[in-house]
């Protein structure tokens, strides 16, 4: 018996005892020991992300490979893990792949199951089943504790590789919460200078240690006259707006420049007032959604480079404290649940 904390309606949450799950033959078991608490889980939670339920949530997680199907490398069991989100036609080894996988684009594969969020259990669980090919081994360089960034990291990193970035460029990073963060962490890598939009002080001293070299309280500042005047009146050439607000994606075709790229990074739905297509056209703005990203890449940046994520960590609660620990997730720097904690 195991034990996972079941989404049964919006802000209730269920701790329910299972039979251990049986492995299918491409699929291996992980004994979770760390799950990050993610935006999109306190969405799902509140219920303004709409799926069917009950499910178990939870989709950044570290852990260690317990069992493996007939399939799958015995060497496998006792590996330190992580898994990606999406469960796609490769990660299930299907012989026949969909159109999107065969042309290269998994993120959007027609036959793909997104862990935590649309049809598979996820991590706020003691023990969760996988496919195999979703499986990343951890280097010995990354803890448990850092390797629920792996996901969020690799997001961050996808936001680049669909808008490159050149050194010198100036990347403006409209909301630094977790992701935002990241956002910044990865552009200073690139050789990017940084600029962070914000309006809490908190968050931009945050942003500035990961590597913005500018921030912008757009509380008591105007953003669009600050970075044009950074940027010799042209703005910057990257936003990416990680505000997951209509009002955020308005402020970024403002503060981009003519033929510049504005990189969507969340989610806010319908927008709910009036987008400036006329400043989209006119200027002759990509604007470029951007979801999931590569865990090789982000597993090998955390192994490399200094990118001081455990800093992130401001809370860490047990599994039977997984509703607490998402209200809190909205309002502090970043929550992990300790699945080997008994509280």
């Amino acid at each position: 018996m195991y034990k996972a904390a079941a989404l049964v309606s919006p802000q209730r949450i269920s701790i329910e005892k299972r039979e251990e799950p049986r492995v299918g033959k491409s699929e291996v078991l992980i004994r979770v020991k760390f799950a990050g608490v993610c935006g999109t889980d306190v969405s799902l939670f509140s219920g303004e992300y709409k799926v069917p339920l009950p499910i178990v949530i939870g989709h950044e997680f570290s852990g260690e490979v317990i069992e493996v199907g007939t399939e799958v490398e015995e060497e496998l069991v006792g590996k330190r893990v992580v898994g990606e989100i999406n469960n796609t036609c490769l990660a299930y080894r299907k012989e026949e792949l969909c159109e999107f996988c065969k042309r290269g684009l998994s993120n959007h594969c027609s036959k793909r199951t997104v862990l935590g969020i649309i049809s598979y259990d996820g991590a706020f669980s003691e023990l969760i089943r996988i496919p195999a090919g979703s499986v990343h081994i951890l280097p010995p360089e990354i803890s448990m504790e850092e390797a629920v960034f792996i996901e969020p990291l690799a997001a961050a990193i996808q936001a680049f590789e669909l808008a490159p970035v050149n050194k010198g460029d100036t990347v403006a990073v409209v909301g630094a919460g977790r992701l935002g963060t990241l956002v910044c962490a990865v552009a200073k890598t690139l050789g990017a200078r940084v600029i962070a939009v914000s309006r809490s002080n908190w968050k931009l001293e945050r942003a500035e240690k990961f590597g913005a070299s500018g921030v912008i309280n757009s509380s008591v500042e105007d953003p669009v006259k600050r970075i044009r005047d950074m940027t010799d009146g042209m703005g910057a050439d990257v936003i990416v707006e990680s505000s997951g607000t209509p009002q955020g994606l308005n402020v970024a075709l403002e503060l981009v420049r003519p033929r510049g790229t504005v990189t969507l990074k969340t989610t806010c739905g319908l927008a709910n007032e009036g987008i400036n297509y006329t400043r989209a056209v006119v200027d002759e703005i990509r604007i470029q959604g951007s979801r999931c990203g590569p865990f090789d890449k982000a597993i090998e940046m955390l192994s490399t480079w200094e990118i001081p994520v455990r800093s992130l960590i401001s809370h860490i609660y047990h599994l039977e404290q997984v509703e607490e620990a998402i209200i809190t997730a909205n309002t502090v720097s970043k929550v992990i649940i300790d699945l080997d904690s008994k509280g």
